[in-house]
C-alpha cells in the first residue's frame, strides 16, 4: 500500500461508527425507514462517536487520487445556480451530461455508463437537534457506504437490463456538490479506502421502506482509517468516489459521512447538496 499521507490543514471532530454487537453474528443488522407503530424496533444498531482528525485533499489531490484513495474532485464544465440545481430538468438535461463526460474520462474502457438517481439534502436551522421535522432530507451522519457489493447488483439488474445481463466488472460511482456557497458548512468526509479493512471493519445493512429495501455498508471504528475532505468546494467542483467496485475485496467502497465543521463561519449558509449516483460496466 502507498504511503499514507497527512496535510497540516486539518479538522478535529467528531464522525459516527457502527457500535459492534454481538447479536448481529445472528441477527442482520437493518434499519426501517418508516414509522411501524411500534411493532419492532425501528433498527437493531446503534452509534458511537469517535474524534478523528479530518485533511484538506487539497494538498494531496493528484491525477491518480480515485484509484488510490478511491476520491477526487474534478471540473464540472458547467456552471448551474442554487435555483438550477432544485429542477429537476436542468439537472437531467444539463447536470447529466456532464456527468456522464467525468465519467468517460475516468473510465475510458468502460462498455456503459448509466446514472440511476439524483436527491437534494438542506441542512435545516435546527440539524442536528432537531432537523428530523424538516420536509427535507438532512446531512447524513452516520459512517457507511450506500451500496453493498451485493445491492449495487441487484440494483444494476433490475434498472439496467439492457447492460447488466453480462458485464465483468461493475464500478458504481458517487458525485457529491454543496452548492449554498463555499462548502464548509457540514461537508462531506471520505475515508481513504485503503486504510479500511473491509472484511473486518464493515458489516451489511438492511435499509427497509414500506414497498421495498436494500442494502449499504455500515462501518466500525479503527484508529487506522484516515480521512479527508476538500475545502472550499467551488461553483464548478464535485467530489467523485467510489461506492463499490466488483474486483475488490468486499466491494471496496469509501466509507463516508458528513461532520460538523466546528471551522466553519458562523454566517456560513446551512448546507445544501447534491448526490448522484453512477453505474459503470465493463465488458
Amino acid at each position: 500500500m502507498s504511503e499514507i499521507k497527512e496535510t497540516s490543514d486539518f479538522i478535529e471532530t467528531e464522525v459516527f461508527y457502527l457500535v459492534k454487537d454481538l447479536k448481529h453474528d445472528k441477527e442482520k443488522p437493518y434499519e426501517l425507514a418508516y414509522d411501524v407503530g411500534g411493532l419492532i424496533p425501528q433498527t437493531n444498531m446503534s452509534y458511537q462517536p469517535h474524534q478523528v482528525s479530518i485533511y484538506n485533499f487539497r494538498e494531496l489531490q493528484n491525477s491518480d487520487s480515485f484509484s488510490e484513495y478511491g476520491f477526487t474532485i474534478a471540473k464540472l464544465g458547467c456552471a448551474l445556480t442554487a435555483t438550477d440545481f432544485n429542477d429537476d430538468t436542468i439537472v437531467r438535461d444539463r447536470y447529466y451530461p456532464a456527468v456522464e463526460t467525468l465519467l468517460w474520462e475516468t473510465f475510458p474502457h468502460a462498455a456503459a455508463v448509466r446514472i440511476i438517481e439524483h436527491g437534494l439534502r438542506k441542512r435545516s436551522a435546527e440539524f442536528p437537534g432537531g432537523g428530523e421535522a424538516s420536509k427535507d432530507i438532512q446531512p447524513a451522519i452516520r459512517v457507511h457506504a450506500d451500496y453493498s457489493i451485493n445491492s449495487a447488483d441487484r440494483t444494476a439488474r433490475a434498472f439496467f437490463k439492457d447492460v447488466s445481463e453480462d458485464y465483468q466488472r461493475l464500478v458504481t460511482v458517487n458525485f457529491w456538490k454543496s452548492f449554498q456557497g463555499p462548502g464548509n458548512d457540514w461537508p462531506l468526509a471520505l475515508c481513504d479506502h485503503r486504510t479500511i479493512d473491509h472484511r473486518s471493519e464493515s458489516i451489511s445493512a438492511d435499509v427497509v421502506f414500506d414497498n421495498r429495501f436494500t442494502e449499504n455498508q455500515r462501518f466500525y471504528h479503527s484508529s487506522a482509517h484516515r480521512w479527508y475532505y476538500f475545502k472550499d468546494l467551488g461553483t464548478d467542483e464535485v467530489v467523485m468516489f467510489r461506492q463499490t467496485d466488483s474486483d475488490l475485496e468486499q466491494g471496496g467502497g469509501v466509507a463516508h459521512t458528513s461532520f460538523h465543521n466546528p471551522h466553519a463561519s458562523v454566517d456560513a449558509a446551512p448546507r445544501e447538496s447534491i448526490e448522484l449516483r453512477a453505474f459503470v460496466f465493463f465488458s
